[in-house]
């Protein structure tokens, strides 16, 4: 299955709240997003003020998530659990090892995907091939959400800006005014209660393509716990659930972390899918 989205740019707006991760938010039905009752206007800027700059603070990121996809239509109903543990840097390189989650919590190692700034190798150890695509077309094909939301998102925030911004003092006031004219659609905002645990959900539609986003913060220290993706892909219904399980900023790398060489024994083939499904 390849999810073709291309509002990924979108995604980053949201995922610009925050850092350590750790929280389900309660679903009314499995495929509709959390509702709220807050405007843009009224929406916690100044937590928002505090999340966007943590979030931006290092140029590299090790990120430990877990992943579940509810997928249905079109004769199709799937559940894809998935668990990455993906190192981003803000030139576009990143090291990502994807496996899948079995029915009894199984973890089997499923695809490692590295990228050196321009190209994309793709290696699929279970079935002993490889693949290599330029980053423009990786990013492209949307596929990058199986590695994560967050991480995703921040491989889409240029250098320069992630330091101005992580940088900068910015307002409640100018950080409204960057949201306004980056994005086509309405952010809400609303207190949400998970497990006795309070926490500050932002959401965001996109006017065009119709995803909602939502990200769920820890108001005491400004943290992204969850992000929420709700809507439709290729005429599927799409519920996609990211739970951040740990984000370290400044994890090692060496100059073997962006780099892939191919075990003995690898094919080379022009395309290959991330998931099995």
């Amino acid at each position: 299955m390849k999810l073709t989205i291309s509002t990924i740019a979108f995604v980053s707006l949201i995922t610009l709240l925050g850092g350590a991760v750790n929280a389900i938010p309660p679903q009314n039905t499995p495929l509709q997003p959390t509702t709220t009752n807050e405007t843009t206007e009224k929406i916690d800027l100044v937590l928002l003020v505090k999340a966007i700059t943590g979030f931006l603070q290092s140029d590299r990121y090790l990120t430990e998530s877990e992943l579940k996809f509810k997928v249905g239509g079109q004769g199709v109903n799937a559940d894809i659990n998935l668990k990455t543990k993906t190192i981003v840097q803000s030139d576009q390189k990143f090291r990502s090892e994807i496996a899948t989650v079995g029915t009894t919590g199984e973890i089997k190692p499923l695809t490692v995907i590295v990228s050196d700034g321009k190209q994309v190798w793709i290696h699929r150890p279970d079935l002993k091939q490889y693949t290599v695509t330029t980053y423009q077309k990786f990013d492209k094909s949307g596929d990058g959400i199986f590695m994560s939301i967050s991480s995703s998102a921040f491989l889409n925030i240029p250098a320069k800006e992630r330091k101005q911004i992580a940088n900068s003092n910015l307002s409640d006031k100018n950080v409204l005014s960057y949201l306004i004219s980056a994005i086509d659609g309405v952010i809400k905002g609303n207190q949400a209660t998970v497990d006795t645990n309070s926490f500050y959900v932002y959401h965001y539609k996109d006017a065009k393509e119709g995803f909602t986003f939502s990200a769920f913060v820890q108001p005491d220290n400004a943290n992204l716990k969850q992000v929420q993706l709700v809507g439709k892909s290729e005429g599927l219904d799409i519920l996609l659930t990211e739970k951040i399980l740990n984000r370290i900023a400044n994890p090692n790398v060496t100059p073997q972390t962006f780099t892939f060489s191919p075990p003995r024994g690898t094919k080379k083939v022009k395309s290959l899918s991330i998931t099995p499904f």
